[in-house]
């Protein structure tokens, strides 16, 4: 049943005249006002949606004269019986503007006049096509408000050629132009002579239109020639079947953000400068301390080598004087070589390749144990899970681990005894080792001093020392890829950690 339907209807279709299938798809068409006028514009024929546009039946339309849509004031110009002589004469007249319905309301229209003449070119009349564009008139407006008040950003349009078409109050701001002194010139106006003659402006629009929209920053001009540094976005403008009509523009004044990173950046390079001489300078000084003290050796031994000779040789005839300066020798070379030792091993950690490798922690703190002798002055605990691995140099890890423990026992009240406790944990991808102890503590205004070289705290009579320990496992830390730190606070003891990167145990075959 359905297919016989169908093919009655096409049928019946196949029977009517080609005028009767126009004028019904004309009278369907319900988005268009179609009409028809004579030759002096009477309607003729109406259809279901210039009924619905206009608002007039076609008993009340058809016959009377198509001025009737038109405003007071434009029939006052006769405006409607120009544009049939324009149509008459051209064939086809198009406009836009206000036309008025039955109850009087106003709507923003498109309407094309055609000239409709006999076989032999004689006019009949003509053929009109209107299109109610209220909506986008309204968003227009919306838009053009919204706009033209803006005040922050220069918001403006370009023809296809690159020629100002629109101009709003926040480009009259930043450039300097009042809308009447540059609408109808090119936008190539505001760029400097050198970006015009790069052909900087021809490549602005030609990358717009072909990627759709461009974005950049650079120079601008003002009216009065002044720059500033803007940032700008070009969007391509095309209309439905996809032509190119024109560009719109943003410009943002960016200059005080320019000056404000011009001068982070001359910032930047002067400390990185600083940095640099800093790093050649210490890098100086470390390989003279390093020399000198390397050349030091030899003649502290001397001197100590000779000062014992004189004790063995002599003491039987020296008196209580000499005898206490015979001890004030040995001691102070005594103390020198300490210090000649420590300047040797800051300078040894601070130049040496450092290859880091996979380190079992718990070997290392035990190689610093062993090498140490404080521990019979205190207590020493001792938690390091024996899984934990880490990423250093396996032979500078234990002298850091054994300046951190000196340190720690050393620095404790007379009447206490020392009790140091080392452990270790996992935080994240690092490992944490821990060394606490019950001593002096350090104020926190000298908590930075303290990892740097020479830097004492006390009398060298009441904590002996040269003052590079510290020092020493900064520069070894850092060189590991690692951090360090402390907490401390006066008579609460002090916590020195350091922390570096987690490793996986070595193979098996590869370990030592």
């Amino acid at each position: 049943m359905p297919q016989q339907s169908t093919v009655l209807s096409i049928k019946k279709a196949s029977n009517l005249k080609s005028d009767d299938i126009f004028r019904r798809l004309v009278d369907s068409a319900g988005d268009y006002a179609i009409f028809v006028l004579n030759s002096e514009g009477h309607i003729q024929s109406w259809n279901l949606g210039s009924e619905r546009m206009n608002g007039f039946s076609p008993e009340d339309i058809i016959g009377k004269h198509f001025s009737i849509f038109y405003t007071p004031g434009d029939r006052a110009v006769e405006l409607p019986a120009q544009q049939l002589g324009r149509a008459a004469e051209e064939g086809n007249f198009e406009d836009i503007g206000w036309r008025v319905r039955k109850d009087g309301s106003r709507f923003w229209a498109s309407a094309l006049l055609s000239r409709i003449e006999d076989g032999n070119g004689n006019l009949l009349g003509f053929g009109c096509i209107t299109r109610d564009l209220t909506e986008r008139r309204l968003s227009e407006l919306r838009y053009r408000l919204l706009v033209e008040g803006v005040i922050d950003y220069a918001i403006f349009s370009l023809d296809s050629k690159g020629y100002v078409t629109s101009w709003n109050l926040g480009a009259e701001r930043i450039k300097g132009y009042k809308p009447e002194e540059i609408i109808g010139k090119h936008f190539s106006t505001f760029y400097t002579d050198e970006d015009r003659v790069a052909g900087l402006p021809e490549t602005v629009l030609r990358t717009a239109a072909s990627d759709g929209h461009f974005t950049g920053e650079g120079w601008r001009v003002r009216k009065d020639g002044s720059r500033f540094w803007s940032n700008v976005v070009v969007t391509a403008l095309r209309d439905d079947e996809g032509n190119l009509y024109g560009f719109s523009k943003v410009t943002r004044d960016m200059s005080e953000r320019k000056q404000l990173l011009d001068a982070l950046e001359q910032h930047s390079r002067e400390l990185e400068l600083r940095v640099r001489e800093r790093e050649e300078s210490n890098a100086e000084l470390e390989a003279f301390a390093y020399s000198v003290s390397h050349d030091l050796r030899a003649p502290l031994r001397a001197i100590a080598g000779f000062a014992e000779a004189l004790r063995e040789d002599c003491s039987a005839s020296l008196d209580d004087r000499g005898r206490d300066y015979l001890n004030e020798i040995t001691s102070a070379a005594s103390r020198m070589n300490a210090l000649v030792k420590d300047l040797l091993d800051y300078g040894r950690v601070s130049r040496i390749d450092m290859p880091l490798q996979s380190v079992k922690l718990v070997d290392a703190v035990t190689n610093a144990i062993n090498q140490s002798k404080d521990d019979r002055r205190g207590s020493l605990t001792v938690n390091i899970p024996s899984e934990l691995f880490v990423q250093s140099h396996p032979r500078v890890l234990p002298q850091v681990i054994l300046n951190l423990l000196t340190n720690a026992f050393k620095f404790h009240l007379p009447s206490s005894t020392p009790e140091v406790h080392v452990f270790a944990e996992k935080t994240d991808d690092h490992v944490r080792l821990t060394v606490r102890d019950n001593g002096i503590g350090i104020a926190p205004q000298h908590q930075e001093r303290i990892w740097q070289v020479f830097e004492r705290l006390h009398e060298r009579e009441a904590y002996p020392g040269s003052g590079i320990g510290l020092a020493i496992v900064k520069r070894a830390v850092t060189r590991m890829n690692g951090r360090y730190g402390l907490e401390s606070a006066p008579g609460a003891g002090s916590t020195f950690w350091i922390e570096l990167a987690e490793s996986l145990a070595p193979d098996k075959g590869n370990h030592d």
